[in-house]
């Protein structure tokens, strides 16, 4: 479901992605949408990449990550260092199912 890492994405691509994303789930932050359409590019798949590659505080990360696989069930949790807090992530069948909903995935991750 990811993008090629090879691809060029653009900021523009990447807003729309997010704007797309939280439109069509209103849950959904707009740092929640940002790191689900990151995982979608292949930009991030953890905690602590997103983070530096998005200047933001890794604890906010984690406290949306936490979000997205507990109450949201966007994400599952694959992998968590007890000594960095580093959590590696990957897409719930409800995000496959978001990302899909009304062509989004098509239209604005692809």
């Amino acid at each position: 479901m990811s993008a090629d890492p090879e691809d060029e994405i653009s900021e523009e691509k990447f807003l729309e992605a997010v704007a797309a994303l939280s439109t069509k789930e209103p849950a959904l932050s707009q740092l929640g949408a940002a790191i689900l359409a990151a995982l979608h590019f292949g930009i991030a798949k953890d905690s602590r990449t997103f983070s530096r590659k998005f200047d933001i505080a890794h604890a906010l990360a984690l406290r949306e990550i936490t979000a997205l696989s507990d109450d949201l069930g966007f994400l599952q949790v694959v992998g968590r260092n007890s000594r960095t807090q580093r959590t590696e992530y990957v897409f719930s069948e409800n995000a496959l199912e978001l990302l899909s909903r009304d062509g989004i995935a098509h239209d604005k991750l692809q």
